[in-house]
């Protein structure tokens, strides 16, 4: 007996952010150019995309690495954006290179070097709110003088050795309620000191990223059942496919085509294929194609 063939569709506004974008582009342009380059890190956090560029002759190393590379290499920056003992190792070591950091982390880059200028003066704190580790937060950290700290919880605040005049930026990737939290605890512990302009806060949250929760939420309520595609390494897809999970609890996460369950998609009329934001749209439309054909052989038996 033939049933109705499910709907499937894939989120648009799913798939790589515009810095990513613009790298994944850059190293896309360079191996065709040259056959060979190596990047510092990973372009992006999702094995597939990797895989595929590592193919094209992508080579992956850490900047210790940087040194040990023959004069003629030519090396390319990711969008997450290094420090600037990054760049005077190329230069000492004559590397050539394709800088394909994202534009709004060099303008971060640029407001925490000038804000961290100002603040070291005055024995003040430069905060960073963002992941401790993470390369984008990495790079900032390079980028300023003084006293920097890096923290990733409200409830940091209380404990941690802030001195005035403070200055707080948060990593581009942040998610935007918890920079809210973030910044309202900074506001509870030194209630009078934004009001003496000791206290600046600089909302510096990518707009792509802040607005892809309520397109996720939207999309993820749409449909019966939610395939959400990302890399076991990123942060982005882990924070957003758990929220995909709470706006409807019939999501599934997956890395490929290869980890659906037939059995996920029994008595739904539509499904949908969202991803992380380091998430290649390729990846989207091969496990889109393949719950089609899944479910298409399913409904003919």
């Amino acid at each position: 007996m033939n049933h109705p063939r499910l709907v499937v569709s894939i989120d648009p506004a799913a798939g790589f952010c515009t810095g990513v974008r613009r790298a994944i582009r850059a190293a896309e342009t360079l191996l065709a150019n040259r056959g060979q380059a190596f990047s510092v890190g990973e372009i992006v956090h999702n094995e597939a995309e990797t895989g595929r560029l590592r193919a094209l002759g992508l080579t992956t190393l850490k900047t210790g690495e940087l040194q040990q590379l023959p004069q003629d290499a030519h090396v390319l920056f990711r969008a997450h954006g290094e420090p600037p003992s990054t760049y005077n190792t190329l230069e000492t070591s004559n590397l050539s290179l394709t800088d394909a950091t994202c534009p709004v982390v060099l303008r971060l880059q640029h407001k925490v070097g000038l804000a961290s200028a100002e603040t070291a003066e005055k024995s003040g704190t430069v905060v960073i709110f963002g992941k401790p580790g993470h390369p984008e937060v990495v790079g900032l950290q390079g980028h300023a003088r003084g006293k920097v700290l890096v923290l990733s919880h409200a409830d940091q605040i209380e404990e941690a050795d802030l001195t005035l005049p403070l200055h707080v930026f948060a990593q581009t990737t942040s998610h935007a309620g918890s920079f809210k939290q973030f910044c309202e605890a900074i506001n509870a512990r030194f209630p009078d000191a934004t009001s003496r302009g000791e206290v600046s806060i600089h909302q510096t949250i990518c707009a792509q990223v802040s607005k892809r929760e309520p397109a996720l939420e939207k999309f993820a309520r749409e449909h019966d059942v939610v395939i959400f595609v990302t890399g076991s390494r990123s942060s982005n897809g882990k924070y957003l496919s758990e929220r995909c999970t709470a706006f409807n609890p019939r999501t599934h996460v997956v890395s490929g085509p290869g980890e659906l369950d037939p059995r996920w998609f029994a008595g739904a009329a539509s499904a949908g294929v969202s991803g992380a934001t380091s998430t290649p749209v390729w990846l989207m439309e091969e496990v889109a194609s393949a719950i089609e054909k899944m479910t298409s052989e399913a409904s003919c038996t």
